[in-house]
């Protein structure tokens, strides 16, 4: 159990006031649980000894419409039905626990005590069950709470109508469930279906023999450099499988990191960055082996490193404003019957449908299995315009998709998002403030994939003879440099100032390198440059910077 997390069993002797009392009084998170509930330690874990960043509750899923009575939405806790208040739309059952997250303390508190005066105030709430009453104060307050949901897996609260036999399980039988819960079930298509069932038995061994999620990381890296490796001597096929080892190892980082609660900046850190190396070395490989001595296959290479830099970038910034925009919560008072939330119309859609749209998405899995599958067969030649044909139709459906959120939220007249992510991946000299808008979050994928062609065309424009492999090099340390940003921006930080000026910023590397150029500097100077300062420099003062949170 998180030693940061207290934990009270609810019956009809605890009062909300004895809860008030033991929440202001602590530092600990306050884990509630009414004492009828009966559920297996792993679902339990789940929400008491995960780092959750705000409150969380426990759902599930039931087929008795009636039974149903908290909505969720977006991935937050949006209303919930009692005997005084209705929720047309709610879509689960709560199932009698919850966490109070001390991160909210204030909030918490002062919602508390008001649904503590309408009690007083109103009968009719004595008759409702006091952590509903809990979960009515605080939706009804706009306070955030993750709903943590056990599917239809078996649970027993008579309180919650669910009477059915709880069974225990066996250590073994316990053990196993915690492995499928340490498996992400949102991942796309090939991820769900192939990879996450191939690396069960690397999480297995690796949560056996104790080893880290970062060395699990690390030894996909290596992985991934020999398939690199292999594409650049032509053993595609070769190339192709240890391409698909290396991303069958990294599943298997993140679920031995859930399974033994070892989470860290770095690891997320070191996990992404070293997928967007992975990938964007194989398209060099892939470039070196189909290159004819022209730069033809080069310039190619950079296309798609740029177009996946730019979908990749916009997939982030997106998500930060669309939290904003369609994750808000807005207070409703608690004497209001109605939440405000209708019955849907719509239902949910097919299983069919749901896949076609994630792989229509074109996530790592499938993006990687198609790299696989074209380089094996082709090499280069195959797979550069075959990528970039698939990568621009997957992108005009994302983008499609967004902009069309993007007019609802203007529609809306919603709050300006807050977020300095934007401002903090601007990486511009002249510029440096943030420009407003929905529709802000297209800034920094803009900004990369100019930068990335205006770069390209100076140093062939005023080198024509460069070396396609040199320049290509040089692109791939500024699109690292600007993933860097974008992560320390998610986390709220920024580069210091000195990496900043060393970095030159978009227009000074604009200016700086094309000079370089012109007055016949070797590129492998600048591809030297670009690689150590924006890739090794900038990680280790990463490291150093966010090591004390690991």
């Amino acid at each position: 159990m998180d030693p940061a997390i207290a934990t009270l069993e609810i019956d009809s002797t605890v009062t909300l006031d004895q809860i008030i009392e033991k929440f202001s009084k602590s530092d600990q998170d306050l884990f509630l649980i009414e004492k009828e509930l009966q559920l297996h330690q792993p679902y339990l874990d789940e929400i008491i000894d995960f780092p959750h960043s705000q409150s969380a509750l426990l759902t599930a899923v039931v087929n008795n419409p009636d039974e149903k009575n908290i909505f969720i939405k977006n991935k937050l806790v949006r209303s919930i039905k009692t005997s005084a208040h209705s929720s047309p739309a709610a879509n689960r059952v709560f199932m009698g626990a919850i966490r109070l997250s001390q991160r909210q303390r204030i909030e918490i508190i002062a919602a508390l005590d008001l649904g503590r005066r309408y009690i007083l105030e109103n009968s009719n709430y004595k008759s409702i069950e006091l952590l509903d009453l809990i979960v009515l104060f605080l939706v009804r307050s706009a306070i955030k709470i993750t709903p943590v949901s056990i599917g239809k897996d078996q649970w027993y609260n008579p309180k919650r109508h669910q009477n059915t036999t709880f069974k225990p399980e066996t250590a073994k039988e316990l053990k196993k469930l915690k492995l499928r819960l340490a498996n992400r079930s949102n991942d796309g298509f090939y991820s769900v279906l192939i990879l996450r069932r191939l690396s069960k038995p690397i999480t297995a061994l690796s949560i056996r023999f104790g080893i880290s999620p970062n060395t699990i990381t690390f030894i996909s890296l290596l992985i991934g450099f020999y398939s690199a490796y292999l594409f650049t001597q032509e053993s595609y096929i070769l190339g192709a499988l240890f391409f698909q080892l290396s991303l069958i190892v990294d599943c298997s980082d993140g679920e031995v990191a859930r399974y033994t609660r070892k989470f860290s900046d770095f690891g997320r850190w070191f996990d992404a960055s070293t997928d967007r190396i992975k990938e964007y070395l194989v398209y060099g490989a892939l470039a070196y082996s189909a290159t004819d001595g022209s730069n033809q296959f080069w310039i190619l290479a950079i296309a798609l490193m740029a177009l996946q830099t730019f979908r990749h970038l916009s997939d982030y910034t997106f998500t930060v404003f669309s939290s904003a925009y369609e994750g808000g919560l807005q207070k409703i008072d608690i004497n209001q019957s109605d939440d405000g939330f209708t019955s849907p119309n719509w239902h949910g859609e097919s299983e069919i449908k749901y896949w076609i749209k994630k792989i229509l998405n074109f996530p790592i899995g499938e993006r990687w299995l198609a790299i696989s599958i074209l380089a094996a067969f082709g090499g280069g030649e195959l797979l550069f315009p075959v990528m970039i044909g698939i990568g621009l139709i997957s992108l005009s459906y994302a983008w499609l998709t967004r902009i069309r959120r993007t007019l609802l939220w203007r529609s809306k007249s919603l709050p300006k998002v807050e977020s300095s992510v934007v401002l903090y991946q601007q990486d511009l000299i002249l510029v440096r403030r943030r420009f407003g808008g929905s529709f802000e979050w297209m800034l920094p994928s803009i900004l990369r994939v100019t930068e990335i062609s205006l770069l390209s065309w100076l140093l062939l424009l005023v080198s024509p003879t460069v070396e396609g492999a040199h320049l290509f090099f040089i692109i791939f340390g500024i699109v690292y440099h600007h993933y860097d940003g974008l992560y320390r921006s998610l986390q709220n930080q920024n580069f210091p100032l000195w990496l900043s000026a060393l970095g030159l910023r978009v227009e000074g590397r604009l200016i700086i390198f094309t000079i370089a150029i012109a007055l016949s500097l070797p590129t492998m100077a600048i591809l030297l440059y670009s690689l150590i300062l924006y890739i090794f420099v900038a990680s280790i003062q990463w490291f150093n910077q966010i090591r004390p949170s690991r």
